[in-house]
């Protein structure tokens, strides 16, 4: 039989899990100035094989608006453009000086506001899944005390531990969009 702390640790690896794929999911967004980590990790298909642009080039961003994919082959800027192209549906990549030239254009109070909207529903439905891996557990902690191996005062302090523990991973997530909003500039 599982212990109380591995059935926490369980619990702490699921809430984490659940942290990672909603920090994955809003780091996609690009909200702001150019994103050189977004355009680095894009795949290309080159040499007979698909790999991440940053295998296979420099990738800079001079200044806030713009990023530079320098391949090391410059015979495969064209795989690169095409690659850039298909993935950042909104930046159309220029050719010029043996590189990819990406030109971010500045985002509108709209779309701002277009991208503050998906990003509270992106958190609302990590939150939910918090929430789910919150009832999951807390449905093995009654069976616990159903079975009479968990008595009521263990149960219920059981309970609270699990309680601030989604409030812990609850706040992360809003921690993280938080800092999404500043990179706004939108107060929320």
């Amino acid at each position: 039989m599982a212990t109380l702390d591995d059935l926490f640790n369980k619990a702490r690896k699921e809430f984490e899990e659940v942290i990672e794929r909603f920090k994955e999911e809003i780091a996609k967004l690009r909200i702001g100035a150019a994103d050189v980590q977004r355009v680095k990790e894009i795949q290309v298909n080159v040499y007979d094989t698909t790999m991440p642009i940053y295998q296979v080039a420099s990738v800079l961003a001079p200044n806030a608006m713009t990023v530079v994919v320098t391949p090391w082959d410059k015979n495969i800027l064209k795989q690169i453009a095409e690659a850039l192209a298909s993935e950042l549906k909104d930046i159309t990549p220029t050719i010029k000086d043996n590189a990819v030239y990406l030109n971010f254009p500045p985002i509108t109070e709209e779309k701002k506001k277009e991208y503050l909207k998906l990003l509270s529903k992106i958190a609302e439905r990590y939150r939910q899944q918090l929430r789910d891996v919150r009832n999951e557990f807390k449905k093995k902690l009654e069976q616990l005390h159903k079975e009479h191996s968990l008595p009521d005062n263990d149960f219920y302090k059981a309970i609270e531990r699990l309680d601030e523990l989604t409030r812990e991973y609850r706040a992360k997530i809003d921690e993280t969009v938080s800092k999404k909003e500043d990179q706004l500039n939108i107060p929320s």
